[in-house]
């Protein structure tokens, strides 16, 4: 590596972020050193928006990297307010800044605007590496494909390009940052954090074959070439040597989350990961699904190698807020079913999303959600939250065209400080009757509080002291219930460990 240079990764909000340890890989495999920041750690309940030294704690191994740039990951708009506080800094120290991630794909010239040399849309692998070399050689590199940048105050936008259909050639994430430092509450910490993370985040495919109008991932495939599949998904043979590299880094590891928008199902893949996945894992491991992809027969066989929960979108009761706004096309049936099929395939925890109190919402669609949680298979656990609007998803202009909100009141929501947005997306309802229906929505979760929603569901103005009270009692236990969760959990990975 003597005659390359270092690259700067930045990733916000996350010690986990796979892509930047993706882009690590196509970086070292083209002989370049990497310097990896983990800037700031999730938190979904409480995040903290960057310091002044935190700020400088990174300019300052920036300087020390003296990089040939300084590469960034946004992938979401609810932090904007800590990326912009650090490129106003970074853009002191001389380096160019290039963007990327699911966010910065879809809104380049804001990026540009932010003092961005370049932003790379969608799989930055291949992109990233060409531009360093061009940049390295002094050549000019514009005419690389993904890539974004201004030329005579404009901006110009390349086509994509440059990406794998055979997602294996991507290689591996960088299980453990070669040179890394985390900085977190004013201090900064040497080594990657991941390395003392008890569970293990992996991505088996890239994509996802449905369209929620909240989500942006349909939104950046439509920017992809016509002839690349909405899925891409990479071999069993792939994922087994990430999990077996990721057993050996993570001495704490006790389960595995595979982060999928929807777990691979094409035809054979299960069948070769149950014989796979036995014969080097043996750790309990969490899938998302979806209740139009949800089989007894697979999930039986996940679940006889480890598979101990699943997690479900259903996100609202109401067909028609499911169909005509979130563009769900799943019936009441298919969901029921859905909860059926996990409980029968003896899967130890089902959990189930669902998008309440939004403007979108009546409180005849809040009872028709609260009519369908009645009929879902128990156990379950209710995650239950508000609607974000996500710049770059269908359901903005959506509320925007149906006269919900205006523009600039949409502008307002979508980049307010980082508090004002997280606290939107755990906001309850004051509103006396949807406040009700919701409590009462979060206490079916309970068995042995379901006779009493069923009692005061009848009569919500006179039950309304109850339903106050049960709620209280049900986060109480929600909270006790998370630990005896996770106490299976880890329970559970010791016998596999021993046992198989």
């Amino acid at each position: 590596m003597s005659d390359k240079k270092t690259v700067v990764l930045i990733a916000f909000y996350n010690t986990k972020a796979l892509g930047v340890r993706y882009l690590e890989t196509a970086l070292h495999k083209a002989g370049y050193a990497v310097k990896t920041i983990f800037f700031k750690g999730f938190n979904s309940q409480n995040p903290k928006v960057a310091t002044e030294k935190e700020i400088e704690l990174c300019a300052a191994e920036i300087r020390r990297a003296d990089p040939l740039f300084v590469g960034l990951s946004v992938m979401s708009s609810m932090y904007l307010e800590s990326v912009e506080l650090l490129c106003k800094k970074l853009g002191t120290l001389g380096y160019p800044l290039v963007f990327g991630g699911a966010f910065a794909s879809m809104f380049p010239e804001r990026f540009l605007d932010l003092g961005g040399s370049y932003v790379i849309r969608a799989d930055g692998e291949i992109p990233m590496v060409k531009l360093a070399n061009a940049m390295l050689a002094g050549e000019d590199p514009t005419g690389n494909p993904s890539l974004c940048y201004k030329k005579d105050g404009e901006v110009v936008v390349n086509p994509i390009g440059d990406l794998y259909e055979d997602i294996d050639q991507y290689g591996l994430p960088a299980i453990e940052c070669e040179d890394a430092c985390y900085i977190e509450r004013d201090t900064i910490r040497y080594g990657d954090p991941q390395l003392s993370a008890m569970s293990y985040e992996v991505i088996a495919s890239r994509g996802c074959p449905f369209t929620c109008s909240y989500c942006c991932v349909i939104n950046l495939h439509r920017m992809f070439p016509k002839d690349v599949k909405y899925v891409r998904t990479r071999s069993v043979e792939s994922v087994m040597q990430e999990l077996i590299e990721a057993k050996k880094k993570l001495k704490k590891l006790v389960f595995v989350h595979f982060y999928d928008e929807i777990f691979p199902n094409t035809p054979g893949w299960i069948d070769e990961f149950i014989v796979q996945y036995k014969k080097h894992i043996h750790l309990p491991f969490t899938i998302w699904s979806h209740p139009k992809m949800v089989k007894v027969d697979e999930l039986k066989k996940l679940v006889s190698v480890g598979l101990t929960e699943v997690i479900m979108g259903i996100q609202s009761g109401s067909p028609y807020i499911r169909k005509e706004i979130f563009h769900r096309y799943e019936t009441q049936e298919d969901v029921i079913e859905a909860t059926r099929i996990i409980r029968q395939s003896g899967v130890f925890w089902a959990s189930y999303d669902f998008m309440l109190q939004h403007p979108f919402e009546k409180i005849e669609h809040l009872k028709e959600t609260y009519s369908l949680v009645e009929k879902l298979a128990m156990p379950l656990e209710l995650q239950l939250h508000g609607l974000n609007f996500l710049p770059g998803t269908d359901i903005v202009g959506m509320a925007i065209e149906q006269g919900l909100i205006t523009q600039e009141e949409m502008d307002e929501i979508m980049y307010a400080p980082m508090k004002t947005q997280f606290d939107a997306y755990w906001k309850r309802e004051d509103e006396r009757e949807s406040r009700l229906w919701y409590r009462l929505t979060y206490c079916l979760q309970f068995q042995n509080c379901r006779k009493k929603c069923a009692e005061y569901s009848t009569d919500i103005d006179k039950y309304e002291g109850a339903i106050d009270a049960m709620y209280q009692k049900c986060q109480k236990r929600a909270k006790l219930r998370y630990y005896y969760k996770k106490g299976r959990v880890v329970l559970k990975s010791m016998r596999m460990r021993v046992f198989g």
